[in-house]
């Protein structure tokens, strides 16, 4: 198992990679991230934990995660838009979101061959789950969350949700990473 602890107000949240065999190849990063946001809205923080794969044998049954490590929120709920699967929690102080893509994104950048024929995601109170596609011999991807947070009572509405509604190829781009 790969895993990578961020700290955030709410808690720390640890993100996991299960499944992975000696022949697959895994890097997990957190890249610190300015969004583009709509005029007026601001964030406190926003990073993106990148997964990267590099099959050096075919992989099935990985699954990239996170879960909230402490229960220093009071409420929570599921947060999705087109191409946005994501989960918020709250307390008085901090609105902490994370999001990835959803399936119909995920499809229209991965080859024919990985494409998903069900919905790959699942979330509950304390995360969101990832089932990664059958991977080939040689196949090298890449796969994301990201996480915003911001105090109240500054926090404006919707500015954590448009901080993680962030394109893979520009968390890529961020990285210095090739696609």
């Amino acid at each position: 198992m790969h895993n990578l602890i961020i700290d955030t107000p709410l808690g720390e949240i640890n993100f996991f990679v299960f499944g992975v065999t000696p022949g697959v190849k895994v890097r997990l990063d957190a890249v610190p991230l300015s969004p583009r946001l709509p005029a007026g809205m601001s964030i406190d923080s926003c990073l993106g934990i990148l997964l990267q794969l590099n099959c050096r044998e075919p992989a099935e049954d990985l699954i990239f995660e996170f879960r909230l490590r402490d229960r220093k929120y009071d409420s929570h709920s599921y947060d999705g838009g087109q191409h946005l699967y994501a989960m918020s929690w709250e307390n008085e102080q901090t609105q902490l979101m994370i999001g990835t893509e959803d399936e119909e994104c995920l499809n229209a950048r991965l080859p024919q061959e990985q494409k998903y024929e069900y919905c790959p995601l699942g979330h509950d109170e304390k995360g969101i789950s990832l089932t990664l596609p059958d991977l080939k011999k040689g196949s090298q991807c890449s796969f994301q969350f990201i996480v915003a947070w911001q105090d109240f009572p500054a926090a404006e509405e919707g500015a954590c949700w448009h901080a993680v509604d962030v394109r893979h190829a520009d968390l890529l781009k961020e990285k210095g990473s090739p696609g």
